[in-house]
Order: C-alpha cells, then sequence, then structure tokens
C-alpha cells in the first residue's frame, strides 16, 4: 500500500502543474477503486480504509504541487521595486 501511496501522492502533486482543481475528482475515484480491487485482501473494513487513504493523497499532493509552483514563482519574481516607490501613486500620464 506505501508505493499506491507514494504514486498517488505523485500524481497529485503533478497534476497541480497542469490541470484546475476538477481533474482530483476523477483520479481520486480512480485511486479509490484501484485500492478497493487490488489492496489488501485482509478484510472489507481494511480495504475500505486503504481506498479512502488512497484515494486522498492525490487531494493532498495536488495542494503540495499549487505550494510548490508558488514557491518557484515567488522565487523567480524580480524584485526592483524600492519602499519609497510602493507607496507613491502616479498618474495615468506618467507625470
Amino acid at each position: 500500500m506505501i508505493p499506491a501511496a507514494i504514486l498517488a501522492f505523485l500524481v497529485g502533486a503533478v497534476l497541480a502543474w497542469g490541470f484546475r482543481v476538477w481533474i482530483l475528482v476523477p483520479v481520486s475515484l480512480l485511486a479509490l477503486l484501484a485500492t478497493l480491487m487490488f489492496g489488501p485482501g485482509a478484510g472489507f473494513a481494511s480495504a475500505i480504509g486503504h481506498g479512502l487513504l488512497v484515494g486522498a493523497l492525490p487531494q493532498f499532493g495536488y495542494a503540495f504541487g499549487l505550494l510548490a509552483r508558488h514557491g518557484l514563482v515567488v522565487l523567480r519574481s524580480p524584485r526592483k521595486a524600492h519602499a519609497a516607490m510602493l507607496g507613491r501613486q502616479r498618474s495615468i500620464t506618467g507625470a
């Protein structure tokens, strides 16, 4: 179950770079169904628990991917504005 959980988390992180949040609905359902079908045969309650855990991990991966993308954007942004320029208002004509 650990490899499936890691894979689900990484899939969610990768999906954050190219898709909107609605992609998580089918991906989470597929992860849930795959875990229920191919998961451990210990019992029905155990399979449901593992399925819900693996079904939720793409959502955590998606959130992590969004945070990573935001962090990279912040690091790449130019910081050329001085603090005095941030408070000053300019007109549309630039005068």
